[in-house]
C-alpha cells in the first residue's frame, strides 16, 4: 500500500471514529445517565471544556444525529480524506479540527452573549441619565452628604421601570442564556466554512462548482437572518416562534471554520505541519525540504527525475570509466 494511500485510510478511520462517538454516545446516554446527563452540556456563562467537550458529541434526536452525521462524512471526506496533502490526512489534525470547531462555534456564543449584555447595559444608562434628579435641593442634599445620595434613588428607579419596560428582553436574555446547547451542527458548520477556504486557496484540495457554492452562501444566510445578532433580535415572541435551532452557534462554527482553516493552510506553507515526519524543515538526508506552495503528486515526481537524473550520471561515470581502462591497458602493453 502506497504511503499516500495509508494516510488516507488513517484519516477516514480518524474520521469514523468521531462518527462511532457520537452514535455511541445517543445510544448509551440513558445508560450513564450520571457521566451523560444532558445537565452537564453546555449553557452560556456556565460551562467548561467537559461540558463543551460532551456537546459536541450530544444528541437528542435520531433524526439531528443522521443529519449531523451525514455532513460530518461529507465534508470530513472533502477536506481530510480526499486531500492531495499527507499532512491535511494526519489523525491529530482530523480530531484536533473537530473539537476547535465546535469549541470555537460556543466561544463565538458567549462572545455574542457578552454584546447582548453591553447593549442592556447601555439601555439601562440611557435610562439612569435620563431620570437624573436636577433640582435644587438634590444637589443640596448631595452636597451636603459629600456623595450622590439622590443618584441612587433615581438609577434604582430607572433600572425597575426600565426592567418593566423591556421585560420580554430581560427575560428572553435569561432564556437564551439558560438552555442547553447539543449537536456537532457547530462542527458541521465548521467544516462547511473550512471547505469554503480550502476551495479557494488551497492547492491539496478540490474546487466547489457552482451548486456547492449556492447550497453553502444560501444556508449560511439562512442562519444569519435567523440569528439573534441584537439584543432586539432577543424578544420572547420570536424565541418562543423559533424552530428550535441554534442558528447563532451555526454561524460562529462557520466563521471560525474559516479562520481555522486559514491558520492550517498558512501553518502548512510556514512549516510544513511536521506530523507524522522525521523533520520540521528539509529532509532527513539533508535535502532542500518541500517546495512552498508544491502539490504532493509534483513533489514526488520532482524527487522522482532527480533520483532518476542521479542513476543516469552513476550509470554514465561506469561506463566512461570502462572504456578509459583498455586504452590504458593497450598503451602499457605497446
Amino acid at each position: 500500500m502506497s504511503r499516500r494511500r495509508l494516510s488516507s485510510e488513517r484519516a477516514k478511520t480518524a474520521l469514523c471514529l468521531l462518527i462511532a462517538i457520537n452514535i455511541l454516545i445517543y445510544a448509551y446516554r440513558d445508560n450513564f445517565r450520571s457521566h451523560l446527563h444532558l445537565r452537564r452540556t453546555y449553557r452560556i456563562h456556565d460551562g467548561n471544556f467537559q461540558s463543551m467537550l460532551l456537546s459536541i458529541f450530544y444528541h437528542m434526536e435520531p433524526t439531528h444525529l443522521f443529519v449531523n452525521m451525514i455532513a460530518l462524512h461529507r465534508y470530513g471526506s472533502e477536506l481530510f480524506v480526499n486531500s492531495s496533502s499527507r499532512k491535511w490526512q494526519s489523525v491529530f489534525v482530523v480530531i484536533l479540527s473537530y473539537v476547535a470547531c465546535g469549541i470555537g462555534a460556543f466561544l463565538g456564543i458567549e462572545l455574542l452573549s457578552c454584546f447582548h449584555e453591553y447593549q442592556w447595559e447601555q439601555k439601562l444608562s440611557k435610562a439612569r441619565y435620563a431620570s437624573r434628579c436636577n433640582h435644587w435641593l438634590c444637589d443640596s442634599l448631595n452636597g451636603a452628604l459629600g456623595e450622590d445620595v439622590s443618584g441612587f434613588f433615581t438609577n434604582a428607579w430607572a433600572d425597575l421601570t426600565t426592567s418593566f419596560q423591556f421585560a420580554d428582553l430581560k427575560m428572553s436574555m435569561w432564556y437564551y442564556q439558560a438552555i442547553y446547547r447539543i449537536g456537532a451542527s457547530g462542527v458541521v458548520y465548521g467544516w462547511m466554512g473550512m471547505r469554503l477556504v480550502t476551495s479557494w486557496l488551497s492547492s491539496h484540495h478540490s474546487r466547489l462548482d457552482g451548486l456547492d457554492y449556492f447550497f453553502l452562501i444560501a444556508t449560511l444566510a439562512h442562519d444569519l437572518k435567523e440569528s439573534p445578532l441584537s439584543l432586539e433580535d432577543l424578544r420572547m415572541s420570536v424565541l418562543l416562534e423559533s424552530d428550535g435551532v441554534d442558528h447563532a452557534a451555526h454561524l460562529m462554527g462557520a466563521i471560525f471554520g474559516m479562520f481555522w482553516a486559514l491558520a492550517l493552510i498558512l501553518w502548512e506553507k510556514v512549516t510544513s505541519f511536521g506530523f507524522g515526519g522525521r523533520r520540521w524543515w528539509g529532509s532527513s538526508g539533508g535535502g532542500t525540504g518541500r517546495r512552498l506552495g508544491a502539490r504532493w503528486e509534483d513533489e514526488q515526481l520532482l524527487h522522482q527525475q532527480q533520483q532518476q537524473r542521479r542513476d543516469n550520471s552513476r550509470l554514465l561515470n561506469s561506463q566512461g570509466g570502462d572504456q578509459r581502462r583498455p586504452l590504458q591497458h593497450e598503451r602499457t602493453m605497446l
